[in-house]
């Protein structure tokens, strides 16, 4: 065995590691593993397969939004504290315990610590002032506009309460009240508008709507009343939905930028960020600052809106505003009460003191917002005529609101320091003391920490990156002094900039520098080609017409669309009839860059000379990364020289965002070693190639791949843990990328030498989820949406005469009869709506080449014969006769772009053999950057030795597969998976993997270059094809790739080809190259089926030590729900402070404490009156609140649990593994720190059943495929054996899961089972396909239980919560893969 060779399968998910070991026949080797601990078992029999799961990796997102939190609170407790402390000795001469009092306010009274009136510590004055000063803001204003001296208490109280909320900080320079520029913004509105939409002009028309958006009319009114300002613009269009969202209704985008999802947006929404960025990500980042201008616009809108007091006598507009909305509402509620009380007295109680309605007491005492308090009274009032005043009074959002709203969100910060300042110099007058510190007072509100000097932690300073001029504390007032705010900012960039993907140590560009701009541009120019009158074929443009396009085009115009493209080719080049390929209506590239500078600099010269160049993209880098005029302007100064003062103005304004994903280095800075040109260089001019960037970077005849390849390279540390975080990708692939080389690891070990070949198949992300659901729902609106735009000459009624909806329209058959608007797509003939499962399905690029069976390669014909060729796409004759209506679905939108071009390919020669080459390479090599990260770790790992001539000397192969390989493996062959029955699927993917692998390099050896990591292509056919002029050779290479294509048919009995021939193989198939035996059919296949059945497979549940708590998969912190309220007088409940010292039972606390592992205790306590010692072996959860404690002194910290002497303890992380001596295995997820007696218990033994019965799930699961109808008549053939099935699950059941009620429950369900619908009946057995429920599996998988439904019958979940049960059981320790064990029996702790 010593040296055998072997190979090494992995399966990587984002929650699991398949792994499997297998040797030259394609068998898994067993061995018998040594076991520790103190049980009888020394050694145990294994197979060397199996499958690790954890839980997913988290991204940072939820700890990040915590900590920022964090931050705010705290930051705005230390300002008030600022405050305090300037106030603090004035303050002890007039009311020394003012202070205290205040910091008191929260408690209950018992606890206070003095009076229990916060402001003058008496009842009768704090009366007189609460009438006084109704709301906060009567006091503000009243301060602000008397000269009075007032009492030095409650200017402390106006002015916290400014310092405490103290409005944005959006408008940079001074903000003039009187003149809150709507006017302003909405000009800068228009212009942003213009310049993002080619031909839009509508600064042109000077429209002047300051009035119309602060008036008291409905937002609706507003929008209109604006939009008649421009004659030209639609009530449907693109700019009345922006006015929409900037009156503040909602608006839909989806239509006017042809997106594919729904984006509503709303500014007053919670999640306008999220759907903001869902709608960019669709559209484009180029949109962003048109919504941030109309944001800014609805913001002043609503400013205006709150600002309701325009009498220039106050000095305090804000507090007047919210006086007469104080004002205001007591007058509107007393005619409310009235008006009710009139007409609806039989309602008065509900409206006015049931807070459970959303009538007055729900909205102001209760949870309802504002929003539904309208709703309900407009319901209530809406059919009486007198009821008018409120209902426009609703209508405008004016009606008894709140003085906290969601819209105070926009008063800028200037207004509070507009009244703080008008408070201190009256007082200032009184009190010497604000008049000194007066600057102090108001930097405490207007101070922000720059974003660029980042958090000012010292200590620990994960997150930290400032530099200090010295040790001090920071202040508002000293910041500047203390704080090295540009080195701060260097280091900031630095932080801030991303690493190029293809060269890691480059920093990535600006997405909007000026050499970025002009590579995406020529990056997209380079694959447009024309055909024109006295043209054969399509053709590229050259690298004169490429240029001159930039210059003349592109430098003239913000957008370039295909028109202008076509113009000047009829104008400069001559041509005729001109049609275009390789570009949509108009470029997604653009110079805007280019254009904004020009504008602000106005020198062309300049801007097109070379030696400006890196002048202007510092400035653009400049622009990116800072948004604080100061420092913009700052770092512009070296410039002055160059540009007058005005430019440098106009420059500090503009601000870019937004970061590329290349670096310069990458697309100017490396060049190819022959020729000596850059990537841009090639994209420029690149002879009659037209190479795009994609094929540039992989092209073997050039050095950037070679050039690439080596920047990968990842440094020689040994740290893999670090080498995997510095990946690019999702934090929950890379858990799945590290496990797997630690199993590798661990399996080399086992096995005593390196394998042979390491075969690595990754899975996709979970990609199902939304795209899936919502193409799903579409289908009948795509048609719908087809009928209002439908070409002439189709039928528009075909869906009045045969009505569908979407759920008939799951069936592909039916869809597409729709999709080709009732018509034969190949003849043209009507189909019958009701005999379309007689007609055949075709795929317009045949199935040999590649397994397409998307609905853009499949239409609906009443005979395949009627495509003419059988090996290639429809013939030149049909597409002759059917291209007119296939143009006609086409503009209908009812065929796609794609699918359009291969129904006409026949026209441009049919497939030829590179496109077949393409087709099928595809399929076979693994493309993704992920997977070939992994590979390269592994093989930097593994293959270390060079040989002579610096090339590597590979003794294990690297393998990467596409996952679908294997999935077409297990159909052809009949292995299915189902992956609810047990957790073995994992493992057998792996070892599938390897299997194939190594079947398809045993049989064409010289397919390694291809699937094999490495630098070794030594030949690539599809560039053989493209060189070689010979037939003769082109028929060879052509031979050889036909045979790559049907690369699985060697493992089968008889292949059926396309057009009918059916060519029977060998049992044995031989290598041509080698001669060596590949695959014996009866054999191997044998082999395989033996190890897919193999009972013993070694899962392991990664054990983790949590760190953070989790509730339902999501995040938490320390503990696992917000606060409960104080508990009632008699209850037990135990809960956690909220801060030191304040005592549940009077303020509430925390009920779930997040658990962080259990210990297993053997101790000593004493017991009774007599204090008798009596050892006890018990469990004791640790939280993560305590796990620092517990780690700082194990010993005392139990002590302190009332133990008298620690005899030993175990760390038992969450998902440690235990069996009783009956085989039953369970594993502990957690025991509560506030009850040792309670936890939580999983179970932990998977379920083995036989194939015929994983056949049976297999076809079950898919029954409602209409198109395969195999499975219906599976199940209905083998029905009976679910009687079997079911008996067998329940027999696991009752021996290992335990829950007998459920068991009864199912069995009484299950008695009546013949008479069952069919459907019913298996997806009571599975959930249907992509479901989450996986139906009677729910009972015996391992893990957390759930509940299911069974045949109609709700089947509660079974939990085991009594932890003492595991104290007779035997603790599994595993390693990574299972197999090395300790087993201790926790009976016999303690013996020797």
């Amino acid at each position: 065995m010593s040296n055998k060779s072997y190979s090494i399968g992995l399966d990587i998910g984002t929650n699991s590691v398949g792994w499997a070991v297998i040797t030259d026949d394609y068998k898994v080797p067993s061995k018998n593993m040594k076991v520790l601990g103190n049980t009888d078992k020394h050694f145990i029999k294994k197979n060397l397969i199996g499958a690790l799961l954890f839980d997913e990796g988290t991204t940072a997102e939820d700890r990040r939004l915590k900590r920022t939190a964090r931050r705010r609170y705290t930051r705005r407790k230390n300002r008030l504290h600022y405050l305090q402390e300037i106030f603090a000795e004035e303050m002890n001469k007039v009311d020394s315990s003012f202070f205290h009092r205040l910091d008191d306010s929260f408690l209950v009274p018992e606890d206070k610590r003095g009076s229990k009136y916060p402001i003058f510590a008496t009842l009768a004055e704090e009366k007189e002032y609460h009438k006084n000063f109704p709301t906060i803001y009567h006091l503000r204003k009243q301060l602000a506009d008397s000269k009075e001296k007032a009492d030095l208490r409650l200017i402390y109280l106006a002015l916290a309460h400014m310092i405490k909320y103290r409005g944005h900080f959006l408008y940079e320079e001074s903000f003039d009240i009187k003149n809150n520029d709507i006017q302003k913004i909405f000009n800068e509105f228009i212009n942003v508008y213009d310049n993002t939409f080619e031909g839009s002009s509508l600064s042109g028309q000077n429209a002047q709507v300051e009035a119309i958006f602060s008036d008291k009319i409905s937002k609706s009114a507003k929008r209109e009343r604006v939009l008649k300002l421009f004659p030209d613009e639609k009530s449907t269009g693109l700019f009345s939905e922006f006015l929409k969202l900037i009156v503040g209704n909602q608006a839909e985008f989806k239509k006017h930028f042809d997106s594919e999802e729904k984006a509503p947006l709303q500014f007053s929404k919670d999640t306008y960020d999220e759907d903001l960025e869902n709608l960019l990500g669709q559209i484009g980042d180029g949109f962003a600052d048109l919504f941030l201008v109309a944001k800014k616009l609805y913001d002043a809108i609503l400013l205006s809106g709150i600002l309701t007091v325009t009498d220039p006598s106050t000095k305090a507009p804000l507090s007047a505003s919210m006086i007469e909305r104080y004002e205001n509402h007591q007058k509107d509620l007393a005619a409310l009460k009235q008006f009710i009380k009139n007409n609806l007295p039989e309602k008065y109680d509900e409206v006015f003191s049931d807070q459970s309605k959303d009538g007055y007491a729900g909205y102001i005492d209760g949870k309802t917002t504002q929003e539904a308090f309208y709703k309900y009274i407009k319901n209530l009032l809406s059919k009486f005529e007198r009821a008018n005043y409120f209902l426009d009074k609703i209508e405008r959002e004016d009606f008894l609101r709140k003085q906290r709203t969601f819209d105070n969100g926009s008063i800028p910060h200037q207004i509070h320091l507009q009244e703080m300042n008008a408070i201190l110099r009256r007082q200032g007058e009184h009190y010497p003391f604000l008049k000194e510190n007066r600057e102090k007072i108001e930097t405490i509100l207007t101070f922000r920490i720059p974003y660029y000097v980042g958090p000012l932690a010292r200590g620990n300073r994960n997150f930290a990156w400032l530099t200090r001029n010295s040790d001090q504390a920071i202040r508002p007032w000293n910041f500047e002094e203390i704080v090295d705010q540009a080195s701060s900012a260097e280091e900031f960039i630095n932080k801030m900039t991303n690493y190029d993907l293809y060269l890691p140590e480059e920093k990535v560009l600006p997405k909007h520098s000026l050499l970025y701009e002009t590579f995406a541009v020529y990056n997209e120019l380079t694959k447009v080609k024309f055909i024109a009158e006295g043209l054969r074929d399509y053709q590229f443009l050259d690298s004169g017409q490429k240029k001159q396009i930039v210059n003349q085009l592109f430098k003239e115009k913000r957008k370039v669309t295909e028109k202008d493209i076509i113009q000047y080719l009829h104008n400069v080049d001559g041509y005729d009839g001109i049609e275009l390929k390789g570009i949509e209506k108009q470029f997604n590239a653009s110079l805007s860059t280019y254009h904004d500078l020009l504008k602000i600099i106005k020198d062309k010269a300049f801007m097109d000379d070379a030696e400006n160049e890196a002048t202007l993209e510092n400035i653009i880098h400049t622009l990116t990364i800072f948004e604080d005029r100061e420092m913009i302007k700052q770092r512009l100064a070296q410039y002055d020289s160059l540009f007058d003062e005005k430019v440098i103005k106009a420059l500090t304004r503009r601000h870019y965002t937004g970061w590329g994903k290349l670096s310069a280095k990458l697309i100017n800075g490396i060049s190819d070693k022959q020729t000596g040109n850059t990537i841009l260089d090639y994209l420029i001019d690149d002879g009659y190639s037209n190479r795009n960037f994609m094929q540039l970077i992989n092209d073997d005849g050039l050095s950037f791949k070679d050039i690439i390849q080596k920047a990968q390279v990842v440094g020689k540390t040994n740290d893999v843990k670090q080498v995997v975080q510095e990946l690019p990708g999702s934090p929950a692939i890379k858990k799945g990328i590290l496990q797997s080389i630690k199993i590798v690891d661990e399996l080399i070990k086992v096995m005593g030498h390196t394998p042979e070949s390491i075969v690595i198949e990754m899975a996709r992300e979970n990609q199902t989820t939304a795209r899936g659901k919502k193409n799903s729902q579409q289908r009948y609106k795509r048609i719908e949406d087809a009928l209002k735009n439908l070409a002439p000459g189709l039928d528009s009624n075909i869906l009045k005469e045969h009505p569908t909806d979407n759920i008939q329209l799951q069936n592909d058959r039916l869809f597409l009869y729709y999709l080709q608007n009732g018509k034969d797509m190949y003849t043209g003939e009507p189909l019958v709506i009701n005999q379309l499962s007689s007609y055949d399905i075709d795929h317009i690029v045949p199935q040999a080449f590649i397994k397409d069976d998307s609905l853009d390669n499949r239409v609906l014909t009443s005979s395949k014969d009627n495509r003419g060729k059988s090996d290639n796409v429809p013939s030149l004759e049909v597409v002759q006769k059917r291209k007119a209506f296939w143009k006609q679905l086409l503009d209908s939108k009812l065929i796609s772009e794609r699918k359009f071009n291969n129904l006409t390919k026949a026209e441009r020669g049919g497939l030829d053999e590179r496109d077949k080459v393409g087709f099928i390479r595809r399929q076979l090599v693994e493309t993704r950057q992920i997977t070939k990260h992994v590979a390269q770790i592994l093989d930097a790992r593994f293959n270390t030795e060079v040989n002579e001539k610096d090339k590597k000397n590979r003794k294990v192969k690297i393998i990467t597969l596409k996952s679908n390989l294997v999935s077409n493996f297990r159909k052809e062959f009949k292995l299915y998976k189902v992956r609810e029955i047990n957790d073995y699927h994992h493992a057998h993917d792996a070892y599938l993997n390897a299997v194939v692998a190594k079947a398809i390099l045993k049989k064409y050896p010289k397919l390694e270059p291809e699937f094999v990591y490495g630098d070794y292509q030594k030949y690539d056919i599809k560039r053989y094809i493209s060189k070689s002029k010979d037939p003769k050779e082109v028929e060879k290479a052509t031979e050889k790739y036909f045979f790559y294509s049907n690369l699985l048919n060697f493992f089968k009995e008889e292949v059926h080809y396309a057009d009918g021939t059916i060519v029977k193989r060998e049992n044995i198939e031989y290598s041509k190259d080698t001669g060596e035996i590949a695959w014996n059919k009866e054999k191997d296949f044998a082999t395989i089926k033996k190890v897919l059945s193999l009972p013993q497979v070694n899962i392991v549940k990664k054990t983790e030590i949590q760190t953070h708590g989790l509730d339902r998969g999501k995040p938490r912190g320390l503990f696992n729900s917000n606060p409960s309220p104080k508990p009632s007088e008699d209850s037990k409940e135990h809960l956690v402070p909220i801060k030191q010292g304040l005592d549940p039972r009077k303020y509430g606390g925390y009920a779930g404490i997040s658990n962080s592992y259990a210990v297993l205790v053997k101790a000593i306590i004493e017991k009774g009156a007599k204090k008798q010692q009596k050892t006890v072996l018990e469990f004791q959860g640790i939280s993560i609140l305590d796990k620092i404690n517990f780690e700082k002194n194990k010993e005392n910290y139990l002590l302190e649990k009332g133990y008298i002497k620690i005899l030993s303890t175990i760390t038992l992380p969450k998902y440690s593994l235990f069996e009783f001596p009956d085989g039953t295995r369970r594993r502990l997820a957690s025991i509560l720190s506030t009850n040792n007696k309670r936890g939580e218990i999983h179970k932990g033994n998977e379920l083995v059943i036989s194939e015929k019965y994983t056949t049976l799930l297999y076809h079950a699961k898919n029954i409602n495929k209409t198109l395969e109808p195999e499975h219906l008549e599976y199940v209905e053939k083998h029905r009976n054996d679910f009687a079997k099935l079911l008996e067998s699950v329940l027999d696991f059941n009752d021996k290992y899961v335990g829950a007998l009620k459920n068991g009864e429950r199912i069995r009484q369900a299950f008695i009546d089972w013949e008479t069952v619908d069919i459907e019913k009946l298996c997806f009571s057995f599975i959930g249907p396909r992509n479901s989450k429920n996986a139906g009677l599996f729910e009972l015996t998988s391992q893990g957390s239980a759930s509940d299911f439904e069974f045949l109609g019958v709700k089947i509660p979940r079974y939990r085991d919560y009594t932890p003492s049960s595991l104290l007779n059981a035997t603790l599994i320790h595993q390693s990574i893969t299972g197999l090395y064990e300790t087993r201790i029996d926790l009976s016999k702790l303690g013996e020797d």
